[in-house]
């Protein structure tokens, strides 16, 4: 049947789902509606609509019947270009060459149609929590290319093939939308290069087993004889106790997959042991401390700054009081070192993350904070902050003037409280 989706025809149209002789209404134009099929075929077609009415829709509800080979209806999805095989496998093979990690991806195609379907916006955000061999991601940037959207999207994977497939395969297809045999088969002309990814962050979070790796215990000779003794083992015994209620808070307190707030002296220095996909084996690598406590404050980023490094003399006044000996000068490779972080917290409260190296002389790392705080004009009315973040102790609450109302937090306290703080949770 054919009809427009004005009240009389659902009327119309529920009373022949319900067994009564439906007359359908003729249209504006004199036009009656008419049949496409045998009266047979629609009442069987019918016979299996139910048909729910709520304040703000309608709903018609079919009940599929096997056909009499005994299969269920086809699929409308049946373009040659939803093939796995064919917008799937090929597409890695001709990415990738022979050698690929990754068995049956979805046909790209298919993955972008869904993505039409679902009216994905065309500056939305996409989430795809099994990226799998990132069709997700190839599907958004073919879209964005398309009709010039600027869509984006995170891609979440936790298998080996990530470094070897899902990675490699968004560079590549932001690189150039044709290869063959692993090899692009051309540039992206410049309206394709405008509209591909500029930007390709990873972010890599800490695994259980990379935790349980970077624990470091202290315990004695004598500690360790008693907890293999015979009387200690068991459901409830010493050694399961020790471990449950001691040894994590005590014995690996200060080890690096739980926080350890003394090593951010130096930003740039955080390590953690990381297990290589794989193996068994594991390579330290560094901790990017500003990233992560953006995540954990939910800080949105609005400049990211270049890194600053000065040097100091100082002497002291008659009072023995510290003070620089001159001007603190910015010169590469110098002690002090600077990098700020500007942005918003969720609820509104504009923020200035300070991190800096301490060199140990806590007296002096106050001084040249002060100073390069007080010469960055942060202190200023018209560059005032809601919320000023900063690793180490320090005295910048010493330099507000009584009209302020910017407040000082600790990078170290604060993180520690975000990560490991359950109340609530």
């Amino acid at each position: 049947m054919s009809w427009n989706a004005g009240d009389d025809v659902w009327t119309a149209l529920e009373e022949a789902a319900a067994g009564e002789t439906a007359v359908f209404p003729v249209d504006a134009d004199g036009r009656e509606r008419v049949w496409t099929c045998s009266a047979e075929r629609a009442n069987a077609e019918l016979a299996d609509i139910r048909i729910e009415r709520t304040e703000d829709r309608i709903e018609v509800l079919k009940r599929y019947r096997p056909n009499q080979a005994g299969a269920l209806p086809g699929t409308w999805w049946d373009d040659s270009s939803y093939s796995a095989s064919e917008s799937g496998t090929k597409v890695l093979k001709d990415m990738f060459g022979a050698s690929r990690d990754f068995d049956y991806p979805k046909s790209v195609h298919l993955v972008r149609d869904c993505l039409r379907a679902a009216g994905l916006l065309s500056n939305g955000l996409l989430l795809d929590y099994f990226a799998g061999s990132g069709t997700t991601g190839h599907a958004v940037i073919n879209l964005n290319r398309e009709d010039g959207g600027r869509r984006k999207f995170i891609l979440v994977e936790t298998a080996s093939y990530f470094d070897t497939v899902s990675l490699p395969r968004i560079k590549k297809i932001a690189f150039s939308p044709e290869w063959k045999d692993g090899k692009a088969r051309r540039l992206a002309t410049p309206e394709e290069a405008g509209r591909s990814p500029r930007i390709i962050k990873v972010v890599r979070l800490e695994s259980y087993e990379d935790a349980l790796n970077n624990l470091e215990t202290r315990r004695s000779t004598t500690q360790q004889l008693l907890l293999d003794a015979a009387g200690a083992q068991g459901t409830d015994g010493l050694t399961e106790q020790y471990v449950l209620r001691y040894m994590l808070n005590v014995e690996t307190l200060g080890s690096q997959s739980l926080l350890n707030v003394e090593r951010f002296t130096d930003p740039t220095a955080y390590k953690l042991k990381v297990k290589r996909p794989g193996s068994d084996e594991s390579r330290e690598v560094n901790v990017d401390l500003l990233e992560t406590f953006n995540w954990l404050v939910g800080l949105t980023v609005k400049h990211l700054a270049a890194p600053h490094s000065f040097s100091a003399a100082f002497e002291r006044d008659s009072e023995k009081r510290l003070r620089l000996k001159g001007r603190l000068k910015q010169e590469p490779g110098g002690p002090y070192w600077f990098r700020t972080v500007t942005g918003a917290t969720p609820d509104g409260r504009k923020t200035l993350v300070i991190w800096r190296k301490l060199t140990g002389e806590a007296e002096q790392d106050n001084l040249v904070l002060d100073e390069w705080f007080t010469k960055q004009g942060y202190s200023a009315k018209d560059s005032e902050f809601d919320l000023i973040y900063v690793n180490g102790g320090n005295n910048l609450e010493n330099l507000k003037a009584p009209d302020d109302t910017w407040k000082v937090r600790l990078i170290d306290e604060d993180f520690h409280r975000l990560m490991f703080d359950t109340e609530g949770a």
